[in-house]
């Protein structure tokens, strides 16, 4: 039986070696940078237990530490930080991950740091980052924007809410029915029930009926708040 040949080690080689761990070494150190440095809040979040690691950009602009959270634990963190207004907002994420066909996640929401009373306005997304199977997502790779500095695009960034606003909008316009979408957008257009009874061919007892259920269905409480999200949808203007 013949001993297995290995070839020796130069001194070469031990340069080329050393000098490859450097690069990486430089590499990782740079990638570390890069994301502890960024204007963003990066964080990793499990579906069962919540945020899991964050970089140092998280850590400042919440107040909370990395070891804190773990402390505390992932779900209760996001939930102390975020506006309870808002809390629809990691638990619609969840739910969405939870049911997960491909699309992913984002939203605005308000979250606040540990000491101070204000609260911020985030924009975040998030993607499917690891999963247990092909069909179930494990964790989620999540980036959150603080949109409360000054922005040197005001404008723009106003547009886009707005545009954001409509699009949201038409979506939920989307749950009404034809005759329902017809009554709404007369009402954009300042007409009251005897007028719209009179264009739509129906009684003014049909358009109150309608009114009410349109009101029931996206949850406006008022005529102000009614005309204002149709508005925001586009109708009420040809």
């Amino acid at each position: 039986m013949s001993e297995t040949q290995t070839s020796p080690i130069t001194p070469e080689r031990i340069a080329e070696l050393e000098q490859q761990l450097l690069e990486l070494q430089q590499k990782c150190e740079f990638l570390e940078r890069v994301i502890h440095e960024v204007p963003a809040n990066i964080y990793i979040s499990d579906l069962q237990k919540g945020l899991v690691w964050c970089n140092k950009t998280n850590e400042e602009s919440l107040g909370y530490t990395l070891e804190e959270i773990q402390e505390m634990g992932g779900l209760e963190y996001m939930y102390k930080i975020v506006h309870p207004d808002d809390h629809n907002i990691p638990d619609d994420s969840i739910t969405h991950y939870q049911n997960f066909e491909g699309a992913e996640y984002g939203g605005v929401f308000r979250a606040k740091h540990k000491d101070e009373h204000e609260y911020k306005w985030f924009i975040g997304w998030a993607k499917a980052f690891s999963k247990k199977s092909p069909d179930e997502v494990e964790e989620l790779l999540c980036v959150d924007v603080d949109m409360s500095p000054r922005m040197n695009t005001d404008t723009q960034l106003v547009q886009a809410l707005r545009d954001n606003l409509k699009q949201k909008n038409k979506l939920l316009i989307k749950c009404l029915r034809k005759r329902e979408i017809e009554v709404l957008d007369l009402v954009c257009k300042g007409f009251n029930t005897k007028e719209i009874a009179d264009k739509l061919f129906i009684s003014p007892n049909t358009v109150s009926t309608h009114r009410k259920n349109i009101q029931q269905k996206l949850g406006t409480a008022n005529v102000a708040d009614l005309v204002s999200l149709g508005k925001e949808a586009g109708l009420g203007y040809s």
